[in-house]
Protein backbone atom coordinates (compact mmCIF):
# COMPACT_ATOMS: atom_id res chain seq x y z
CA UNK A 1 0.00 0.00 0.00
CA UNK A 2 2.83 2.33 0.57
CA UNK A 3 4.22 1.75 -2.44
CA UNK A 4 1.18 2.73 -4.12
CA UNK A 5 0.95 5.72 -2.17
CA UNK A 6 4.16 6.76 -3.05
CA UNK A 7 3.71 6.34 -6.33
CA UNK A 8 1.05 8.11 -6.68
CA UNK A 9 2.19 11.00 -4.82
CA UNK A 10 5.15 10.46 -7.55
CA UNK A 11 2.78 10.67 -10.43
CA UNK A 12 0.94 13.82 -9.17
CA UNK A 13 4.53 16.10 -8.45
CA UNK A 14 6.37 14.82 -11.53
CA UNK A 15 9.03 13.50 -9.55
CA UNK A 16 11.09 9.99 -10.83
CA UNK A 17 10.70 7.53 -8.19
CA UNK A 18 12.98 4.38 -7.56
CA UNK A 19 10.94 1.41 -6.61
CA UNK A 20 14.11 -0.92 -5.55
CA UNK A 21 12.39 -4.00 -6.54
CA UNK A 22 9.43 -3.47 -5.61
CA UNK A 23 6.32 -4.83 -7.01
CA UNK A 24 3.56 -2.34 -8.61
CA UNK A 25 0.89 -3.39 -10.14
CA UNK A 26 0.13 -2.76 -13.94
CA UNK A 27 -3.51 -1.56 -13.18
CA UNK A 28 -2.00 1.06 -10.80
CA UNK A 29 0.41 2.36 -13.97
CA UNK A 30 -2.98 2.29 -16.40
CA UNK A 31 -4.94 3.78 -14.22
CA UNK A 32 -2.71 7.10 -13.38
CA UNK A 33 -2.01 7.05 -16.97
CA UNK A 34 -5.81 7.04 -18.16
CA UNK A 35 -7.44 8.60 -15.23
CA UNK A 36 -4.82 9.56 -12.93
CA UNK A 37 -5.39 12.80 -10.55
CA UNK A 38 -4.27 16.00 -12.33
CA UNK A 39 -0.56 17.37 -11.46
CA UNK A 40 0.28 19.73 -9.01
CA UNK A 41 0.52 23.21 -9.75
CA UNK A 42 3.65 23.76 -11.57
CA UNK A 43 4.16 20.49 -12.47
CA UNK A 44 4.00 17.61 -15.29
CA UNK A 45 1.96 14.29 -14.14
CA UNK A 46 3.96 11.62 -15.72
CA UNK A 47 4.64 8.17 -14.76
CA UNK A 48 8.36 7.72 -13.84
CA UNK A 49 9.57 4.57 -12.27
CA UNK A 50 13.08 2.57 -12.41
CA UNK A 51 13.62 -0.78 -10.69
CA UNK A 52 9.66 -1.88 -10.43
CA UNK A 53 8.71 -5.38 -10.78
CA UNK A 54 5.61 -4.49 -12.85
CA UNK A 55 3.08 -7.23 -12.41
CA UNK A 56 0.13 -8.01 -14.25
CA UNK A 57 -0.59 -6.75 -17.70
CA UNK A 58 -0.36 -3.23 -18.52
CA UNK A 59 -3.16 -2.96 -21.17
CA UNK A 60 -2.82 0.59 -23.06
CA UNK A 61 -4.50 -0.87 -26.56
CA UNK A 62 -6.32 2.33 -27.84
CA UNK A 63 -5.36 4.66 -25.22
CA UNK A 64 -4.52 8.29 -25.63
CA UNK A 65 -1.84 9.47 -23.30
CA UNK A 66 -0.46 13.03 -23.03
CA UNK A 67 1.61 12.08 -19.76
CA UNK A 68 5.28 11.44 -20.53
CA UNK A 69 5.72 7.73 -19.73
CA UNK A 70 9.27 6.58 -18.14
CA UNK A 71 9.89 2.95 -17.10
CA UNK A 72 13.28 2.07 -17.04
CA UNK A 73 15.11 -0.62 -15.45
CA UNK A 74 11.69 -2.40 -14.73
CA UNK A 75 10.50 -6.14 -14.98
CA UNK A 76 7.22 -6.91 -17.00
CA UNK A 77 5.75 -10.35 -15.84
CA UNK A 78 3.58 -10.15 -18.99
CA UNK A 79 3.43 -8.19 -22.35
CA UNK A 80 2.93 -4.70 -22.57
CA UNK A 81 0.18 -4.16 -25.00
CA UNK A 82 0.17 -0.74 -26.81
CA UNK A 83 -1.72 -1.84 -29.82
CA UNK A 84 -3.34 1.48 -31.61
CA UNK A 85 -2.31 3.70 -28.37
CA UNK A 86 -1.39 7.50 -29.16
CA UNK A 87 1.31 8.36 -26.34
CA UNK A 88 3.18 11.81 -25.60
CA UNK A 89 6.42 10.23 -25.24
CA UNK A 90 7.96 6.40 -24.01
CA UNK A 91 11.24 5.30 -22.41
CA UNK A 92 11.88 1.28 -21.76
CA UNK A 93 15.57 1.66 -21.40
CA UNK A 94 17.05 -1.17 -19.28
CA UNK A 95 13.11 -3.26 -19.06
CA UNK A 96 12.82 -6.88 -19.28
CA UNK A 97 9.66 -7.46 -20.84
CA UNK A 98 8.31 -11.07 -22.25
CA UNK A 99 6.89 -9.12 -25.43
CA UNK A 100 5.45 -5.72 -26.81
CA UNK A 101 2.59 -5.57 -28.83
CA UNK A 102 2.26 -1.96 -30.19
CA UNK A 103 1.00 -2.46 -33.62
CA UNK A 104 -0.30 1.21 -35.05
CA UNK A 105 1.54 2.75 -32.07
CA UNK A 106 1.71 6.23 -32.63
CA UNK A 107 4.46 8.07 -30.40
CA UNK A 108 4.04 12.21 -30.79
CA UNK A 109 7.68 12.63 -29.35
CA UNK A 110 10.40 10.40 -28.92
CA UNK A 111 10.41 6.45 -28.27
CA UNK A 112 13.28 4.52 -26.29
CA UNK A 113 13.84 1.22 -25.50
CA UNK A 114 17.83 1.30 -25.02
CA UNK A 115 19.41 -2.06 -23.49
CA UNK A 116 16.60 -3.65 -22.94
CA UNK A 117 15.45 -7.43 -22.98
CA UNK A 118 12.58 -8.62 -24.72
CA UNK A 119 12.48 -12.21 -24.89
CA UNK A 120 9.59 -12.90 -27.26
CA UNK A 121 8.48 -10.92 -30.37
CA UNK A 122 8.22 -6.85 -30.55
CA UNK A 123 5.20 -6.19 -32.92
CA UNK A 124 5.84 -2.68 -34.04
CA UNK A 125 3.75 -2.68 -37.62
CA UNK A 126 2.34 0.68 -39.06
CA UNK A 127 4.50 2.23 -36.16
CA UNK A 128 4.35 6.28 -36.09
CA UNK A 129 6.85 8.54 -34.15
CA UNK A 130 7.06 12.10 -34.99
CA UNK A 131 10.90 11.82 -32.95
CA UNK A 132 13.48 9.39 -33.07
CA UNK A 133 13.40 5.73 -31.97
CA UNK A 134 15.82 4.18 -30.32
CA UNK A 135 16.55 0.23 -30.20
CA UNK A 136 20.28 0.35 -29.40
CA UNK A 137 21.77 -2.29 -26.90
CA UNK A 138 18.67 -4.27 -27.25
CA UNK A 139 18.28 -8.13 -26.70
CA UNK A 140 15.30 -9.36 -29.01
CA UNK A 141 14.58 -13.67 -28.78
CA UNK A 142 11.67 -13.36 -30.89
CA UNK A 143 11.11 -11.64 -33.78
CA UNK A 144 11.15 -7.76 -34.49
CA UNK A 145 8.59 -6.16 -36.51
CA UNK A 146 8.86 -2.69 -38.15
CA UNK A 147 6.79 -2.96 -41.61
CA UNK A 148 5.54 0.09 -42.91
CA UNK A 149 7.18 2.27 -39.72
CA UNK A 150 7.09 6.02 -40.35
CA UNK A 151 9.65 7.60 -38.34
CA UNK A 152 10.12 11.76 -38.81
CA UNK A 153 13.30 11.39 -36.97
CA UNK A 154 16.63 8.91 -36.68
CA UNK A 155 15.70 5.14 -36.55
CA UNK A 156 18.68 3.76 -34.51
CA UNK A 157 18.37 0.31 -34.09
CA UNK A 158 22.00 -0.93 -34.31
CA UNK A 159 24.89 -0.61 -31.56
CA UNK A 160 25.49 -3.49 -29.33
CA UNK A 161 21.24 -4.84 -30.35
CA UNK A 162 21.08 -8.48 -30.76
CA UNK A 163 18.25 -9.68 -32.91
CA UNK A 164 18.25 -13.71 -32.63
CA UNK A 165 15.17 -13.98 -34.90
CA UNK A 166 15.45 -10.90 -37.25
CA UNK A 167 14.19 -7.83 -38.07
CA UNK A 168 11.63 -6.31 -40.80
CA UNK A 169 11.37 -3.24 -41.79
CA UNK A 170 9.53 -3.73 -45.46
CA UNK A 171 8.04 -0.49 -46.40
CA UNK A 172 9.56 1.91 -43.53
CA UNK A 173 9.38 5.27 -43.96
CA UNK A 174 12.71 7.07 -42.09
CA UNK A 175 13.08 10.62 -42.42
CA UNK A 176 16.67 10.90 -40.91
CA UNK A 177 19.12 7.92 -40.54
CA UNK A 178 18.77 4.33 -40.64
CA UNK A 179 21.47 2.97 -38.37
CA UNK A 180 21.58 -0.64 -37.76
CA UNK A 181 26.14 -0.80 -37.64
CA UNK A 182 27.29 -2.87 -34.77
CA UNK A 183 24.78 -5.32 -34.02
CA UNK A 184 24.03 -8.60 -34.62
CA UNK A 185 21.01 -10.11 -36.59
CA UNK A 186 20.62 -14.01 -37.09
CA UNK A 187 17.64 -15.22 -39.02
CA UNK A 188 14.86 -17.16 -37.30
CA UNK A 189 15.07 -19.95 -39.81
CA UNK A 190 16.71 -21.52 -42.76
CA UNK A 191 15.87 -19.28 -46.06
CA UNK A 192 14.31 -16.39 -44.17
CA UNK A 193 16.32 -13.36 -43.98
CA UNK A 194 17.99 -11.89 -40.96
CA UNK A 195 16.97 -8.13 -42.08
CA UNK A 196 14.80 -7.62 -44.56
CA UNK A 197 14.15 -3.65 -45.20
CA UNK A 198 12.80 -4.30 -49.34
CA UNK A 199 10.90 -0.80 -50.94
CA UNK A 200 12.05 1.34 -47.65
CA UNK A 201 12.70 4.99 -48.45
CA UNK A 202 15.26 6.39 -46.02
CA UNK A 203 15.76 10.21 -46.14
CA UNK A 204 19.47 9.91 -44.72
CA UNK A 205 21.76 7.09 -44.78
CA UNK A 206 21.87 3.70 -43.76
CA UNK A 207 24.66 3.17 -41.21
CA UNK A 208 25.73 -0.51 -41.16
CA UNK A 209 29.00 -0.68 -40.75
CA UNK A 210 30.53 -3.61 -38.35
CA UNK A 211 27.33 -5.21 -38.59
CA UNK A 212 27.17 -9.01 -38.22
CA UNK A 213 24.21 -10.84 -40.24
CA UNK A 214 24.20 -14.60 -39.74
CA UNK A 215 21.62 -15.05 -42.71
CA UNK A 216 20.15 -13.18 -45.82
CA UNK A 217 20.13 -9.15 -45.60
CA UNK A 218 17.29 -7.94 -48.19
CA UNK A 219 17.53 -3.87 -49.30
CA UNK A 220 15.28 -4.45 -52.47
CA UNK A 221 14.39 -1.71 -54.07
CA UNK A 222 15.44 0.69 -50.97
CA UNK A 223 16.11 4.27 -51.33
CA UNK A 224 18.25 6.08 -49.31
CA UNK A 225 18.69 9.99 -50.28
CA UNK A 226 22.59 10.09 -48.53
CA UNK A 227 24.57 6.83 -48.09
CA UNK A 228 24.65 2.92 -47.79
CA UNK A 229 27.41 2.21 -45.88
CA UNK A 230 28.25 -1.86 -45.24
CA UNK A 231 32.27 -1.40 -44.47
CA UNK A 232 33.59 -4.28 -41.98
CA UNK A 233 30.54 -5.92 -42.13
CA UNK A 234 30.23 -9.56 -41.49
CA UNK A 235 27.92 -11.32 -44.14
CA UNK A 236 27.40 -15.11 -43.79
CA UNK A 237 24.52 -17.27 -45.02
CA UNK A 238 23.71 -20.72 -45.24
CA UNK A 239 22.04 -20.34 -48.48
CA UNK A 240 23.33 -18.40 -51.53
CA UNK A 241 21.95 -15.00 -51.25
CA UNK A 242 24.28 -13.12 -48.72
CA UNK A 243 22.84 -9.67 -49.42
CA UNK A 244 20.19 -8.36 -52.28
CA UNK A 245 20.88 -4.61 -53.18
CA UNK A 246 18.80 -5.27 -56.27
CA UNK A 247 16.75 -2.08 -58.00
CA UNK A 248 18.17 -0.18 -54.81
CA UNK A 249 19.21 3.48 -55.38
CA UNK A 250 21.38 5.57 -53.20
CA UNK A 251 23.38 8.81 -53.73
CA UNK A 252 26.66 6.62 -52.36
CA UNK A 253 27.44 2.62 -51.45
CA UNK A 254 30.24 1.86 -49.86
CA UNK A 255 30.62 -2.02 -50.12
CA UNK A 256 33.54 -3.34 -48.15
CA UNK A 257 32.24 -7.16 -46.54
CA UNK A 258 34.41 -8.39 -43.69
CA UNK A 259 37.24 -11.08 -44.99
CA UNK A 260 35.70 -14.22 -43.39
CA UNK A 261 31.60 -12.84 -45.06
CA UNK A 262 30.64 -15.37 -47.39
CA UNK A 263 27.66 -15.60 -49.82
CA UNK A 264 26.43 -13.90 -52.87
CA UNK A 265 25.87 -10.10 -53.26
CA UNK A 266 23.32 -8.55 -56.27
CA UNK A 267 23.57 -5.09 -56.88
CA UNK A 268 21.50 -5.99 -59.91
CA UNK A 269 19.68 -3.23 -61.51
CA UNK A 270 20.65 -1.08 -58.64
CA UNK A 271 21.64 2.65 -59.23
CA UNK A 272 24.68 3.99 -57.21
CA UNK A 273 25.82 7.98 -57.45
CA UNK A 274 29.17 7.22 -56.08
CA UNK A 275 30.46 3.61 -55.87
CA UNK A 276 33.13 2.63 -53.03
CA UNK A 277 34.45 -1.23 -52.55
CA UNK A 278 37.78 -3.15 -52.68
CA UNK A 279 38.24 -5.24 -55.12
CA UNK A 280 41.87 -6.11 -53.92
CA UNK A 281 40.53 -7.07 -50.32
CA UNK A 282 37.32 -8.72 -51.27
CA UNK A 283 36.38 -12.35 -49.53
CA UNK A 284 37.49 -14.91 -51.27
CA UNK A 285 34.10 -17.32 -50.75
CA UNK A 286 32.05 -13.56 -52.05
CA UNK A 287 30.72 -13.39 -55.95
CA UNK A 288 28.72 -10.49 -56.98
CA UNK A 289 26.36 -10.04 -59.20
CA UNK A 290 26.49 -6.42 -61.40
CA UNK A 291 24.24 -6.80 -64.36
CA UNK A 292 22.47 -3.43 -64.47
CA UNK A 293 24.07 -1.64 -61.69
CA UNK A 294 24.66 1.90 -62.75
CA UNK A 295 26.85 4.60 -61.03
CA UNK A 296 28.53 7.97 -61.65
CA UNK A 297 31.85 6.93 -60.35
CA UNK A 298 33.98 5.01 -58.23
CA UNK A 299 36.00 6.05 -55.83
CA UNK A 300 38.07 5.33 -52.85
CA UNK A 301 37.97 5.64 -48.85
CA UNK A 302 40.09 8.36 -47.77
CA UNK A 303 41.92 6.60 -45.97
CA UNK A 304 42.88 4.34 -48.24
CA UNK A 305 46.32 4.13 -49.26
CA UNK A 306 46.52 2.72 -52.66
CA UNK A 307 44.05 3.00 -55.48
CA UNK A 308 42.93 0.06 -57.67
CA UNK A 309 43.81 -0.41 -60.84
CA UNK A 310 41.87 -1.24 -64.43
CA UNK A 311 43.89 -4.90 -64.49
CA UNK A 312 42.86 -5.35 -60.80
CA UNK A 313 39.21 -4.98 -60.88
CA UNK A 314 38.85 -6.18 -63.77
CA UNK A 315 40.67 -9.80 -62.56
CA UNK A 316 37.98 -9.61 -59.55
CA UNK A 317 34.76 -8.95 -61.74
CA UNK A 318 35.96 -12.67 -63.62
CA UNK A 319 36.82 -13.82 -60.55
CA UNK A 320 33.54 -13.13 -58.41
CA UNK A 321 30.54 -12.50 -61.39
CA UNK A 322 31.65 -15.64 -64.28
CA UNK A 323 28.37 -14.82 -65.95
CA UNK A 324 29.52 -12.46 -69.01
CA UNK A 325 27.31 -9.22 -69.87
CA UNK A 326 28.72 -6.31 -71.22
CA UNK A 327 26.90 -3.61 -69.08
CA UNK A 328 29.23 -3.79 -66.15
CA UNK A 329 31.99 -3.18 -68.39
CA UNK A 330 30.69 -0.25 -70.05
CA UNK A 331 29.40 1.62 -66.62
CA UNK A 332 33.37 0.84 -65.61
CA UNK A 333 34.74 2.10 -68.55
CA UNK A 334 32.46 5.01 -68.84
CA UNK A 335 33.55 5.51 -64.91
CA UNK A 336 36.91 5.90 -66.05
CA UNK A 337 36.26 8.57 -69.03
CA UNK A 338 34.70 10.52 -66.12
CA UNK A 339 37.90 10.64 -64.11
CA UNK A 340 40.44 11.07 -66.85
CA UNK A 341 42.05 7.25 -67.07
CA UNK A 342 41.13 7.02 -70.11
CA UNK A 343 43.81 4.52 -71.12
CA UNK A 344 42.09 2.08 -68.39
CA UNK A 345 39.27 2.83 -69.98
CA UNK A 346 40.38 1.44 -73.42
CA UNK A 347 41.54 -1.62 -71.58
CA UNK A 348 38.09 -2.57 -69.81
CA UNK A 349 36.57 -2.65 -73.46
CA UNK A 350 39.17 -4.51 -74.77
CA UNK A 351 38.28 -6.88 -71.97
CA UNK A 352 34.88 -6.48 -72.89
CA UNK A 353 34.91 -7.64 -76.85
CA UNK A 354 37.50 -10.45 -75.53
CA UNK A 355 34.45 -11.81 -73.40
CA UNK A 356 32.45 -10.96 -75.35
CA UNK A 357 34.01 -13.12 -78.66
CA UNK A 358 34.28 -15.92 -76.96
CA UNK A 359 31.09 -16.00 -75.67
CA UNK A 360 29.64 -16.40 -79.58
CA UNK A 361 31.50 -19.80 -79.99
CA UNK A 362 34.53 -21.11 -81.13
CA UNK A 363 34.38 -19.10 -84.68
CA UNK A 364 33.69 -15.99 -82.74
CA UNK A 365 36.40 -16.89 -80.14
CA UNK A 366 38.98 -17.40 -83.30
CA UNK A 367 37.92 -14.04 -84.90
CA UNK A 368 37.71 -12.65 -81.56
CA UNK A 369 41.64 -13.30 -81.05
CA UNK A 370 42.59 -11.75 -84.57
CA UNK A 371 40.97 -8.67 -84.07
CA UNK A 372 42.92 -8.35 -80.61
CA UNK A 373 46.28 -9.30 -81.64
CA UNK A 374 46.09 -7.54 -84.50
CA UNK A 375 44.12 -4.16 -83.91
CA UNK A 376 43.07 -4.34 -80.18
CA UNK A 377 39.37 -4.69 -80.97
CA UNK A 378 40.10 -0.66 -82.19
CA UNK A 379 40.98 0.58 -78.66
CA UNK A 380 44.73 -0.09 -80.01
CA UNK A 381 44.83 2.16 -82.96
CA UNK A 382 49.03 2.25 -82.94
CA UNK A 383 49.13 -1.57 -83.34
CA UNK A 384 47.01 -1.02 -86.21
CA UNK A 385 49.67 1.39 -87.79
CA UNK A 386 52.21 -0.79 -86.84
CA UNK A 387 50.57 -3.73 -88.94
CA UNK A 388 49.01 -0.82 -91.57
CA UNK A 389 52.87 -0.37 -92.22
CA UNK A 390 54.07 -4.18 -92.14
CA UNK A 391 51.19 -4.72 -94.77
CA UNK A 392 52.38 -1.86 -96.91
CA UNK A 393 56.30 -2.87 -96.56
CA UNK A 394 55.37 -6.35 -97.38
CA UNK A 395 52.95 -5.97 -100.79
CA UNK A 396 55.33 -3.53 -101.70
CA UNK A 397 58.41 -6.10 -101.56
CA UNK A 398 56.00 -8.92 -103.28
CA UNK A 399 55.02 -6.35 -105.93
CA UNK A 400 59.08 -5.28 -106.28
CA UNK A 401 59.93 -8.91 -106.77
CA UNK A 402 56.60 -10.54 -109.45
CA UNK A 403 56.17 -6.64 -111.10
CA UNK A 404 55.64 -4.96 -112.97
CA UNK A 405 51.85 -5.99 -113.76
CA UNK A 406 49.99 -6.14 -117.07
CA UNK A 407 48.33 -2.72 -117.98
CA UNK A 408 44.86 -2.35 -118.32
CA UNK A 409 45.66 0.05 -121.21
CA UNK A 410 49.00 -0.04 -122.95
CA UNK A 411 50.53 2.97 -123.50
CA UNK A 412 48.12 4.86 -120.58
CA UNK A 413 49.37 3.58 -117.94
CA UNK A 414 51.78 5.42 -115.77
CA UNK A 415 55.32 4.46 -114.96
CA UNK A 416 55.43 1.22 -113.04
CA UNK A 417 55.92 1.69 -108.92
CA UNK A 418 55.43 -0.96 -106.74
CA UNK A 419 55.44 1.43 -103.56
CA UNK A 420 52.68 3.47 -105.16
CA UNK A 421 50.45 0.77 -106.37
CA UNK A 422 50.97 -1.30 -102.82
CA UNK A 423 49.91 2.26 -101.25
CA UNK A 424 46.89 2.93 -103.17
CA UNK A 425 45.36 -0.84 -102.40
CA UNK A 426 46.19 -0.24 -99.13
CA UNK A 427 44.50 2.76 -98.41
CA UNK A 428 40.59 3.53 -99.22
CA UNK A 429 38.77 5.84 -100.31
CA UNK A 430 42.26 7.69 -102.22
CA UNK A 431 42.85 6.85 -105.84
CA UNK A 432 46.77 6.99 -106.50
CA UNK A 433 45.78 6.15 -110.12
CA UNK A 434 47.72 3.25 -110.33
CA UNK A 435 45.82 0.98 -108.31
CA UNK A 436 43.02 0.22 -111.81
CA UNK A 437 45.74 1.16 -113.98
CA UNK A 438 47.36 -2.73 -113.77
CA UNK A 439 45.97 -5.67 -114.31
CA UNK A 440 46.74 -8.08 -111.39
CA UNK A 441 46.40 -11.86 -112.20
CA UNK A 442 46.67 -15.37 -110.30
CA UNK A 443 48.75 -14.75 -107.15
CA UNK A 444 49.33 -11.07 -107.91
CA UNK A 445 45.25 -10.51 -107.80
CA UNK A 446 45.57 -12.53 -104.28
CA UNK A 447 47.86 -10.67 -102.60
CA UNK A 448 46.02 -7.56 -103.80
CA UNK A 449 43.07 -8.65 -102.81
CA UNK A 450 44.30 -9.26 -99.33
CA UNK A 451 46.02 -5.84 -98.70
CA UNK A 452 42.43 -4.18 -99.90
CA UNK A 453 40.90 -5.90 -97.41
CA UNK A 454 43.73 -5.64 -94.50
CA UNK A 455 43.49 -1.88 -95.52
CA UNK A 456 39.67 -1.34 -95.24
CA UNK A 457 40.37 -2.78 -91.57
CA UNK A 458 43.44 -1.15 -90.46
CA UNK A 459 42.99 2.25 -92.09
CA UNK A 460 39.76 2.68 -90.49
CA UNK A 461 40.94 1.44 -87.14
CA UNK A 462 43.60 4.09 -86.96
CA UNK A 463 40.90 7.10 -88.21
CA UNK A 464 38.43 6.11 -85.73
CA UNK A 465 41.71 6.11 -83.16
CA UNK A 466 42.55 9.40 -84.41
CA UNK A 467 39.08 11.21 -84.03
CA UNK A 468 39.01 9.76 -80.64
CA UNK A 469 41.97 11.48 -79.63
CA UNK A 470 41.04 14.67 -81.42
CA UNK A 471 37.71 14.68 -79.59
CA UNK A 472 39.87 14.25 -75.92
Amino acid sequence: MRVSWAVRAAFRSGQPFEAQGATVPAQLIAELLLDGPRARAGRTARVDLSGARITGRLDLTGARVDAPIRLRGCTFTQPLLLDHAELGSANLDECTLPSLDAESLRVRRWLGLRRATVTGEAWLHHLRVDGGLDLTGTAFSGAVNLQRAVIEGDAKIGHGAVYSSGVRLDGARIAGDLNIAQCTVRSPRPGAPAIAANGAVIGGGVWAHAMTAEGMVMFIGLRAAGAIVLQGSLLRTPSDSALLLIEAETAMLTLRPAPSSSGAISLRDAHVGRLVDDPTGWPEACTIELAGLTYDRISRRSDDTRAWTARERLAWMARCDPTFAPGPYDQLAAALRRDGREQEARQVLRVRERLRHRAMGRLGAVWGAVQDATIGFGYRPARALLWLLAVFGAGASWFAWSGPLDPVKPGESPTWDPLLYTLDLLVPLVDLGHEHAWNPTGADKAVAVLIMAVGWVLATTVIAGAGRALRR
